[in-house]
């Protein structure tokens, strides 16, 4: 089994990250949700993620804003930003850089993935 790690899901779509936590969940990792990313910021004063996979394209804040606003935060220092998204081109991946991410998953992300991205987080 993995280490159990802090996650933070952020996507507009709540079917799809409700079951993305709850998969998480069932193999012991603390989950935090959030549908928007004035939920994500207000999440991120009490729970601070080893992990955050972020939705991109959100209706009040672009997941790009997200990831630099929580780069901003000192004790996010340490926290992996994952975007998550549906743009897989060279020029989204190098604005997911520049936004702060520390890597790109085109979703839907795959179990795989999913464990690999966690395997990869301190």
């Amino acid at each position: 089994m993995t280490q159990t790690k802090k996650i933070l899901l952020v996507d507009d779509q709540a079917d799809a990250i409700d079951a993305l936590a709850m998969l998480l969940e069932m193999d012991g990792h603390a989950v935090r949700t959030a549908y928007s990313g004035a939920d994500a910021l207000a999440i991120v004063d009490n729970f601070v993620p080893d992990l955050a996979l972020i939705d991109v394209s959100m209706p009040d804040m672009s997941g790009m804003q997200l990831a630099q606003l929580l780069r901003s935060n000192p004790a996010l220092a340490a926290t992996r930003l994952v975007a998550l998204t549906g743009f897989a081109g060279q020029a989204d991946r190098q604005a997911a850089t520049e936004a702060g991410f520390d890597a790109h998953v085109t979703k839907p992300v795959s179990a795989d993935q999913l464990a690999t991205l966690i395997a990869q987080t301190n």
